[in-house]
C-alpha cells in the first residue's frame, strides 16, 4: 500500500551512501562478475586515455631535459637511441589513444589493456636502463637531474595510470629499480639512503595505484547500480500513477491540500478545485479523531497506517474508511509541499474486521453474546460490584433438546434455539432486569447463562427463573412443527456461594444438575451441601473446557525402542493436564470425561498439532505415535487437521503413526475403516493398541491391514510368572510376523522381560526399563544410532 514511501526511502538511501553494493574488503578480494568485466575494462581504459596526452607531454619533456643536460657527457649514440625509443613509445601511446573509440565499439578492452601494458613496460625499461647506466658516470648536477626526472616520472605514472595498475607497475618498477641501482653504484651513505627512500616510496605508490583502482571500480559499480535503481524507481512511479490502487496527497505547512490529483478527487467524491487549499482534517468525520495528523503537522513525526473515518457525503449510507501514511519535509526556506503521503481505501477491510469482531464475541445462531464475551463480562461484573450489591448467575439448559435434533433434524433444532433465545431475552426485558447491569449469553449447544448485578439479585434471580420456566412451558411452532419446550435452571450467588467467576459457574452447574435430577422443568439454588462428587466432576469438566485455551495441556513422550539394537526409533505422545490447582492430572482422570463431553475432539486436535510440531525438530528417522479416540475418529475435522499439520510442519507422513483400540472397529466400523484407509493413503501408519484385551481381535486383523500390533502390558507383566502369558505373547508375535506386521510390547520394566520378548521375535518395546513418560523437553533428541545401555541401576530404577 505504501510503495511510494518505500521506494523513496530506498532511493534516498542510495543517494546518501546508506546502501552500498560492495565493501572495500570485498572489492580487494572479490572477482568482478564476467558479464561486467568488459564494461569495467572499457571505463578503465577511457579514464586512462583522458590523461594520456599530459602524460606523453611529461615524458617528452623529461626526455628533452635529460638529452640536453647529458649532451657531450655521454656517447651521442646512447642519447640518440634513448630519444628514438622514447619517441616510438610516445607515438605508440598516442596511436592507442586515437584508437580508443575503435577499441571500445569493437568490444576489445582486454586487447587495449594489453597494449597499454606493453607500451608501459618498454617506457619503464627505457628510462630505467638510462638511469641505471648514466647516473654513476655523470657529474653531481646531472645525477640530481636524473634523480628528479626519475622520481617525477614515477609520480606521474602513479596518477596517469591509476586505473591500469599493472601498467603503472610496469613503469614504476623498472624506473625505480634502474634509478636505485644507479644510485647504489655511487656507494656512499647518502646514495644508499636515497635508494631506501626511493624503493619504499615506489612500493607505496604501486600499492596506492591498486587502492585507487579498487575505489574506481567500486564507484563504477555503485554508479551502475544507482542508475539501474533510478530507472526502476521511475518505472514503478509511472506504473503506480497509471494502475495503483492507492493515491498520493500533498499538504502545506498548515495542513491544507496542495496539487490535488484527479484520483484523489475521485476517491473523495469532491471536485479537485474544491479540494485545493481545503484543510485535510476537514475531510474526516471528527476532527478529534485526527489527532495523529495534527501531531504530524506540529512535530513532523511520520504517520503510518492511521485509519480514519471519512465525513459522509450526501446520499452515502456507508461510512468510508481511509488508511493514511505520511511524512514531513520541513526544509528551511522550503515553500512547497511540507507533507507528502499515500492513502488507501480500507472500507472493506474495516467492515470485515468489524464482522470478525462481532463473530468473535456474539453467537452466530442466536445473536446473543457468546461464551468468550460472557467469560470476559462476568469477572468485570464481580469486580465492579457496588457496596452491598450481589451478582446472581443463572445457568440454563434446554430439556430434551437432543430429541428435537434427532427427530426433526438440526435445521429445525437451530430454529428452535433461536425462538427460545428470543423468548428468553423478551422475558428478561419484561421482568425489568435488562440493561447494562445484566447479560444473557449462549454458552454453546443448548446451554445459556444470565448474570444480574443488583442489591436484590437473589430475589430477582428467583423471580426471573420462575418467569422463564413459565414462559417456556408454552409450545413453540417451528417449521410447522409444534414443539414442547422446557428448561432447567441452576442459580448461584456472589458473594454467598462464590466470589470467583470459575467457582460461581461451577456452583451454578451443580445447581443445574440438581434441577435436572429433581425432574427437570424447574430451578434449584446452589447449596454447599450438594453432591461433592458432582461438584468435583462438574468443576473438572468446566476446567477441561478451558484447558486448551489456557495452555494447561502438556505433551509427554515415552521412547519407542528397537529391541534387537536397543536404540530409540521414536516416541509415543502421551497427554497430561497441568491443572492450576490440582497439579498434574493423569489421562485416566480426564480422558473419559473429555470423551463424554465431546471435548476429546479439540483436545485431540491440539495433541496432533503439538506432537507433529515436536517431531519436526527431531532426527529425520525418529517417529511419533499418537493415540486416536473412537469419538475423535468420527469427527469430520480429523483429516483436515492432520493434513494441515503435515503441511505446516513438513514432516514425512511415514514418520507418523496413529494408534487405535478395538473400540474403533466395534462401533460404526465401516465409516471408521474408511477414515483409516484415507489415513493410510496419506502414507501414515496405523497401529492396533491393547491387542488381545477386547473381543474378536483376530477378526480385526483381517478387517484392516495394520502396520503394527501393540501387545498389552497385562501380558508383558506376567511373562516371567505365567506360562499362559508367554504362550499368548509368542502366538501374537508369530501371527504378526506372518502377516507382515510389526509388534511392540508395552510396559517392559525389567531386563528379563526384554530378553524373553527378544526370544519370541518381538521387534519393538516401550516401558520404564528404557524410559518413562516425561515432558517433551526432558528427552535430548540424540542421534538415532546412539545405543541405550542397560545396567543394574536401570533395572533397579525400573523396578
Amino acid at each position: 500500500m505504501h510503495i511510494i514511501l518505500t521506494i523513496h526511502d530506498y532511493y534516498a538511501a542510495h543517494l546518501t551512501g546508506e546502501v552500498t553494493m560492495v565493501s572495500k574488503r570485498s572489492l580487494m578480494s572479490a572477482r568482478i562478475a564476467p558479464e561486467l568485466q568488459s564494461w569495467v575494462d572499457n571505463r578503465k581504459v577511457s579514464a586512462h586515455f583522458r590523461v594520456v596526452m599530459p602524460m606523453i607531454a611529461g615524458v617528452m619533456l623529461n626526455a628533452v631535459v635529460i638529452v640536453a643536460a647529458l649532451l657531450g657527457k655521454v656517447p651521442l649514440w646512447e642519447l640518440g637511441l634513448f630519444s628514438a625509443l622514447t619517441l616510438i613509445i610516445s607515438a605508440h601511446r598516442i596511436w592507442l589513444a586515437h584508437g580508443i573509440a575503435r577499441a571500445r565499439w569493437s568490444r576489445r578492452p582486454t586487447r587495449m589493456l594489453r597494449s597499454i601494458l606493453i607500451s608501459s613496460f618498454w617506457l619503464g625499461h627505457v628510462f630505467g636502463f638510462a638511469l641505471l647506466y648514466w647516473t654513476p658516470h655523470v657529474g653531481a648536477s646531472e645525477q640530481i637531474l636524473l634523480s628528479v626526472s626519475g622520481v617525477s616520472q614515477i609520480a606521474a605514472a602513479t596518477y596517469t595510470m591509476r586505473t591500469v595498475p599493472r601498467a603503472a607497475g610496469a613503469v614504476i618498477g623498472p624506473m625505480s629499480m634502474g634509478l636505485a641501482a644507479g644510485l647504489a653504484q655511487l656507494d656512499n651513505a647518502v646514495s644508499w639512503g636515497a635508494v631506501v627512500l626511493l624503493l619504499s616510496a615506489s612500493v607505496l605508490l604501486i600499492r596506492m595505484t591498486l587502492t585507487i583502482n579498487n575505489a574506481f571500480i567500486g564507484r563504477l559499480l555503485r554508479d551502475r547500480e544507482l542508475s539501474a535503481t533510478a530507472k526502476t524507481v521511475k518505472l514503478l512511479l509511472n506504473e503506480y500513477e497509471e494502475s495503483g490502487s492507492d493515491w498520493l496527497f500533498e499538504l502545506d505547512r498548515t495542513g491544507h491540500l496542495l496539487n490535488v490529483t484527479p484520483r484523489f478527487a475521485s476517491a473523495s467524491g469532491i471536485p479537485a478545485e474544491q479540494l485545493e487549499g481545503k484543510p485535510f482534517i476537514s475531510l474526516f468525520a471528527e476532527a478529534g479523531s485526527c489527532a495523529a495528523i495534527e501531531h504530524l503537522l506540529a512535530t513532523g513525526r511520520p504517520l503510518r497506517n492511521e485509519t480514519l473515518a471519512l465525513a459522509a457525503q450526501a446520499g452515502e449510507e456507508t461510512i468510508r474508511w481511509w488508511s493514511v501514511s505520511a511524512r514531513a519535509n520541513f526544509n528551511p526556506g522550503f515553500d512547497g509541499a511540507a507533507i507528502r503521503g499515500v492513502i488507501s481505501d480500507v472500507t472493506a477491510q474495516h467492515l470485515a474486521e468489524s464482522r470478525v469482531h462481532h463473530m468473535a464475541h456474539f453467537d452466530a445462531l442466536t445473536g446473543l453474546p457468546n461464551r468468550a464475551l460472557f467469560n470476559a463480562t462476568l469477572p468485570q461484573m464481580l469486580d465492579e460490584r457496588r457496596k452491598k450489591e450481589k451478582v446472581a448467575l443463572l445457568v440454563i439448559d434446554v430439556d430434551h433438546f437432543k430429541a428435537v435434533n434427532d427427530m426433526y433434524g438440526h435445521p429445525t433444532g437451530d430454529a428452535f434455539l433461536r425462538r427460545l433465545s428470543d423468548r428468553m431475552t423478551d422475558t428478561l426485558a419484561q421482568s425489568g432486569l435488562g440493561g447494562e447491569r445484566s447479560i444473557v449469553a449462549r454458552l454453546g449447544g443448548d446451554e445459556f447463562a444470565i448474570a444480574i448485578a443488583d442489591t436484590n439479585a437473589c430475589d430477582h434471580a428467583v423471580r426471573l427463573a420462575n418467569a422463564l420456566i413459565l414462559a417456556m412451558e408454552e409450545p413453540l411452532t417451528v417449521d410447522e412443527h409444534i414443539l414442547e419446550s422446557a428448561i432447567s435452571i441452576g442459580i448461584a450467588l456472589c458473594p454467598e456461594h462464590a466470589v470467583l467467576p470459575r467457582q460461581l459457574l461451577s456452583n451454578a452447574d451443580i445447581a443445574l444438575y440438581a434441577a435436572k435430577g429433581g425432574g427437570r422443568g424447574m430451578w434449584e439454588m446452589f447449596e454447599p451441601g450438594m453432591d461433592a462428587e458432582l461438584h468435583d466432576r462438574h468443576s473438572l469438566a468446566r476446567d477441561l473446557r478451558q484447558a486448551v485455551g489456557n495452555g494447561e495441556l502438556r505433551l509427554f513422550l515415552q521412547p519407542l525402542i528397537d529391541l534387537e539394537s536397543e536404540t530409540r526409533t521414536g516416541f509415543e505422545a502421551l497427554l497430561r493436564w497441568e491443572h492450576p490447582e490440582r497439579g498434574l492430572v493423569g489421562p485416566d482422570k480426564f480422558i473419559p470425561l473429555a470423551e463424554e463431553t465431546g471435548l476429546i475432539v479439540p483436545i485431540g486436535e491440539w495433541v496432533i498439532r503439538s506432537a507433529l510440531a515436536e517431531a519436526a525438530k527431531w532426527h529425520d528417522a525418529e517417529t511419533i505415535a499418537i493415540n486416536l479416540s473412537p469419538i475423535q475418529l468420527g469427527s469430520p475435522g480429523l483429516l483436515p487437521v492432520i493434513i494441515q499439520s503435515l503441511a505446516e510442519t513438513g514432516i514425512d507422513p511415514a514418520r507418523v503413526e496413529f494408534e487405535i483400540t478395538e473400540g474403533v472397529l466395534m462401533h460404526n466400523s465401516e465409516a471408521n475403516i474408511e477414515v483409516l484407509n484415507r489415513l493410510h493413503a496419506l502414507g501414515l501408519k496405523i497401529a492396533l493398541d491393547d491387542f488381545g484385551t477386547g473381543y474378536a481381535s483376530l477378526n480385526y486383523l483381517l478387517t484392516f491391514p495394520f502396520d503394527k500390533i501393540k501387545i498389552d502390558r497385562s501380558f508383558v507383566s506376567e511373562l516371567s510368572t505365567r506360562e499362559e502369558s508367554r504362550a499368548i505373547v509368542g502366538a501374537v508375535i508369530g501371527l504378526a510376523n506372518k502377516l507382515g506386521m510389526c509388534t511392540l510390547a508395552e510396559g517392559v520394566e525389567d531386563a528379563e522381560q526384554a530378553a524373553k520378548l527378544r526370544e519370541h521375535g518381538c521387534q519393538m518395546v516401550q516401558g520404564w526399563l528404557y524410559g518413562k513418560a516425561e515432558p517433551s523437553a526432558h528427552y535430548n533428541m540424540r542421534q538415532l544410532a546412539e545405543p541405550i545401555l542397560i545396567n543394574p541401576e536401570d533395572k533397579s530404577r525400573a523396578a
